[in-house]
């Protein structure tokens, strides 16, 4: 019953914070440890729970919105293009049931990596050297498929500029906010000030669950479990991927699957700690030097993607429902705001005019790549990542 109890907190504050666009879970998990003194042994289950529900309740930002962290990015297009035709819960309905899907299949998977005793590092080892093979080839793909001077720009701008602040510069949590809230969030806020006063009217019709689904989330649960061997790589980047491989034209498809990657990854960021003995996310840093038995875990994590998929279906309906009433340019003006602030605070510590300048930078990007395909700046990952992987 004590662990429920801790589940439960962390879910509380894990929805507080994924309304807010720009909070990055990391910080939260910095700002965790000054009460994990009173949750003593109830500390791993309030953290685990306070990061699996954030990464939920963020959809509905990232789809109301259009403001995403590193790990939602590649599903926000989608989902605000759902919301401008008036399907807003169903995109949040998607991105969850893919989270809970990826939840799942990842636990699946991890029990048959236990069971079979699987020597994971040979794994790795086997498929590094296809990455930054695979991240050329999406590159020229992105350039043969331009349809304008503004896609080969964003490609190129955005590639280099992760190139010097990924790569050629030390970057922190705050450098990651800086660039995606700049570049993926501020320009949509900027349009819906310039657009309509209100929200287009929402219909909220029954989801039609398809099987296909389920091999989406399947493959993207696997995407997931490769990222623990490629911590340079982030999710945004996977999701990418996996966005080529499934055409964007399935819309819900897409979603499921963008979904699924963004939990699965967090699962097996966990997991890493017993299968390569190294967390590869801030949550499992934190758990790494805690005792937890890896069964506990699994069950904890389940129990905790149960209760942020009933808050986020329950809780994105109010709110789409009261977001009616409310003034669109006032709010995204408020987001504006609000998100500059969480930068400039963010920052203090770690050289606030040169995340001004990165944000600022992004922003600029951003509006030059909303005239094209805003997804073509991935690169400002991918490009610095191929580096790292090749050169090292």
């Amino acid at each position: 019953m004590k662990m429920i109890f801790y589940l439960f907190l962390g879910s509380i504050c894990g929805l507080i914070t994924g309304l807010f666009p720009g909070i990055h879970p990391n910080n939260i998990i910095a700002l965790s440890f000054l009460i994990s003194p009173y949750l003593k042994e109830g500390y791993p289950f309030f953290l685990i729970s306070l990061v699996v529900t954030h990464y939920f309740i963020n959809f509905i930002p990232s789809a109301i919105l259009g403001v995403p962290d590193d790990e939602t990015s590649a599903s926000v297009l989608p989902m605000h293009r759902l919301t401008l035709e008036g399907r807003a819960y169903e995109a949040i309905f998607l991105a969850g049931l893919g989270s809970y899907l990826g939840v799942v299949f990842s636990l699946i998977i991890s029990f048959v990596i236990i069971l079979l005793s699987l020597d994971i590092n040979l794994f790795y080892k086997s498929i590094k050297f296809l990455l930054p093979i695979i991240l050329i080839l999406f590159i020229i793909h992105q350039l043969l498929s331009a349809k304008n001077i503004y896609d080969i720009l964003t490609i190129f701008l955005s590639g280099i500029f992760g190139i010097i602040v990924f790569y050629l510069n030390p970057s922190f949590n705050i450098t990651l906010t800086a660039v995606f809230t700049g570049m993926f969030g501020i320009p949509l806020l900027l349009n819906n000030i310039l657009g309509s006063k209100k929200f287009v009217d929402q219909s909220f019709n029954k989801v039609k669950l398809k099987f296909g689904y389920l091999k989406s989330s399947f493959f993207s649960s696997l995407l997931g479990f490769i990222r623990i061997f490629l911590p340079a790589v982030s999710g945004a980047q996977l999701n990418f991927i996996l966005g080529k491989i499934i055409k964007e034209e399935d819309i819900e498809n897409f979603l499921i699957s963008q979904g699924s990657i963004v939990l699965s990854n967090e699962v097996f960021s966990l997991l890493a700690i017993f299968f390569i003995g190294t967390g590869r996310s801030g949550t499992a840093k934190a758990l790494e030097n805690l005792d937890l038995n890896i069964n506990i875990l699994l069950i904890s994590v389940l129990i905790a993607s149960t209760l942020s998929f009933l808050l986020l279906i329950n809780l994105s309906k109010y709110l789409i429902l009261y977001l009616k009433k409310v003034n669109l340019k006032f709010l995204s003006i408020f987001f504006i705001i609000l998100c500059s602030l969480i930068i400039i605070f963010g920052s203090l510590n770690y050289g606030l005019i040169y995340h001004i300048v990165i944000y600022l930078t992004s922003i600029c990007i951003g509006l030059i790549a909303i005239r094209g395909n805003l997804s073509n700046m991935i690169n400002v990952l991918t490009f610095p990542t191929i580096l790292m992987l090749v050169i090292g």
